[in-house]
Parts: C-alpha cells; sequence; structure tokens
C-alpha cells in the first residue's frame, strides 16, 4: 500500500501552527510519515512541533540559520526522498493554513485512479480570525484551473504547493531545487507538468489562510523592471536545466524568444516589433485573459520599460 510523506516547513508560525497540525490529526485518511523543517524560528514554532510529536509519526529538524521557505521544503523533500518509494505520495504543508478533514482522502483517491503524476485541488479562503474571506481561492486570485505548458516556462503557476499530491518518483527530477526559482512550488509544478502530467479537480481540500505574514499568496504589484529582471533570470534558469526538465526543441525555441522579448522590453522603447510574436503566443502569456484583455497587454508589453518609466511612472 502507498504511503503519503508530509512536508512542513515552519518559520515563526506560533500564531497558526498549532491549528494546523490540529487539522493534520483530524485527516479520513492519515499521513503515514510527517518531516518538519523549522527555519531557525525564534518564537515558540519548535515546542510547538514537539508538542505534537507523540499525536503525529512526525520528524522535526532545526535549521541554525535561515534560508528561506525554498531551502527549508527543499530539506524536508530530500529527508522524504530517501524513504520514499517510486509508488508513494508527498503532501506539501504551510504552516498556517487548516486542511479540510477529507484533503488528503481526495487527492490521494485522484492519483490512484488517474495517470498524472500531480494532482491540486481548490481552497476557501480565510483571514487570521478565521472568517471566510472566500469560497473559492481559484475566483479569488484570478486562477485558471489549466493552463498551457509554455505557460509554466514563462512564470504562470496555477498549482499552490499545498493544495497539491504529487508521486514520490517526481522527486529524482524536482530535487535539488534550483536557486533561480522565485517560488518553489512553480518548480514543482513545472517538473510535473513534463514527467506524467498535472490534473487539476475542483475540490476544496483546505482553508487557505491570508495574513499579513504570509511567505507566498497574494502580494502587492511588483515594479516592473523587477518583473522583467527576475522573469529574464527564470528563462536563463530553465535553459540551462532543459536537458532536467525534458524540454523539446520547440519549448527550447520558445524560451528563448521569450528571453529576448524581455531583454529588448527592458532596454528599449517602443518594442513594437514584438507585437506579431505576442499576439501568437497571447494563450501562454497571458492564460486566461479574455480576447480584449490580451489585447491590451499586448500593446503595453510592447511600449517597453524605458517608455513606461518615462511616460507612466513605472519604476
Amino acid at each position: 500500500m502507498s504511503k503519503i510523506f508530509v512536508a512542513l516547513a515552519t518559520y515563526n508560525g506560533e500564531r497558526f501552527l498549532a491549528q494546523m497540525l490540529d487539522s493534520l490529526l483530524k485527516q479520513n485518511r492519515p499521513a503515514d510519515q510527517i518531516f518538519a523543517v523549522d527555519d531557525a524560528s525564534s518564537d515558540s514554532s519548535v515546542a510547538i512541533l514537539n508538542e505534537f510529536v507523540g499525536k503525529l509519526p512526525m520528524q522535526i529538524s532545526v535549521r541554525n540559520q535561515n534560508g528561506g521557505h525554498r531551502q527549508a521544503f527543499s530539506d524536508a523533500l530530500f529527508a522524504i526522498q530517501g524513504l520514499a518509494s517510486d509508488d508513494d505520495f508527498v503532501a506539501i504543508a504551510d504552516q498556517d493554513d487548516i486542511w479540510l478533514p477529507q484533503k488528503l482522502e481526495i487527492l490521494e483517491q485522484q492519483l490512484l485512479s488517474h495517470p498524472q503524476s500531480f494532482v491540486f485541488g481548490d481552497a476557501h479562503v480565510i483571514d487570521a480570525n478565521g472568517k471566510t474571506i472566500a469560497n473559492s481561492w481559484r475566483s479569488l486570485a484570478g486562477i485558471c484551473p489549466q493552463i498551457p505548458f509554455c505557460a509554466r516556462l514563462c512564470g504562470t503557476n496555477n498549482a499552490n504547493g499545498c493544495l497539491s499530491l504529487f508521486r514520490a518518483s517526481l522527486l529524482k527530477t524536482i530535487l535539488p531545487i534550483p536557486e533561480w526559482i522565485p517560488v518553489y512550488d512553480e518548480w514543482i509544478a513545472l517538473c510535473a507538468a513534463k514527467n506524467g502530467g498535472i490534473l487539476s479537480i475542483p475540490d476544496s481540500v483546505l482553508n487557505y489562510r491570508i495574513h499579513d505574514k504570509n511567505s507566498v499568496g497574494i502580494k502587492p504589484v511588483i515594479r516592473m523592471s523587477d518583473v522583467l529582471k527576475i522573469n529574464q533570470v527564470v528563462a536563463e534558469g530553465i535553459l540551462a536545466s532543459a536537458e532536467r526538465l525534458n524540454l523539446t526543441s520547440s519549448d527550447i525555441i520558445f524560451v528563448e524568444s521569450y528571453r529576448e522579448f524581455l531583454k529588448k522590453s527592458f532596454e528599449h522603447s517602443p518594442n513594437f516589433a514584438s507585437i506579431p510574436w505576442l499576439w501568437k503566443n497571447r494563450q501562454n502569456l497571458f492564460p486566461g485573459c479574455k480576447p480584449f484583455k490580451q489585447l491590451k497587454k499586448i500593446l503595453g508589453s510592447s511600449l517597453g520599460f524605458p517608455f513606461c518609466k518615462h511616460f507612466l511612472g513605472k519604476s
């Protein structure tokens, strides 16, 4: 029988951690092993974890120095890789969410009855006090349940790690998580899309908490210059990882074209020569947008950063 391993990362999470762990206790299909990595918390997070050791099948590792959530999850996944077989499953747990009792049961049954290597659901959204903000995380955040693979190559990710379950066989491709990827679950979903595929289901599997200390979630708008720089770094990283990701020649050509577009957009204005390419690839670059909004984004993207900075006040 397949086992379910859970990777949990904590950092100064004392405010909500006990509620999260209690929801793991209440799973209809309990986890077989939980690997908790504390990222050098200065609060009572480790003490709270230790309180649940006798209640949950949990192994705790405490980092001496804070390395960020990507490193903490990477440590937990490496620990799981050392024990899991290819037929087992892996779940990701954030310290501030509350899992619905049927989460692992639903996701496991989906992977047992479908060929994909990765499945993810939806979530209810709650605030810091546990009050419901929205009945659907996808609707609130404008997330498409299905996106093209090339959209993932542009940095779009529709699959939060906390909403997912994936086959342990993916760990061979996932690990080590590269340093250039902005968010760890973006990389996991990218690996899964090329190795077995991704299954999206409409079921809500947890209460997704939005509060002022989220590591990921709904964030303030990032500066245009920073977006262009980050995306260039990601494009370079993807090209360097082409063999590892099993990219096709057409995938590579697309990423090279995207990288060139980003470079020209950052350095030159206007960039109207890019409009035909933007239009051709509009579903990859702007997935889920209606045609009129896609057209607006294409025209805006073709202006280039120098123009937008000088005339539109972008930074």
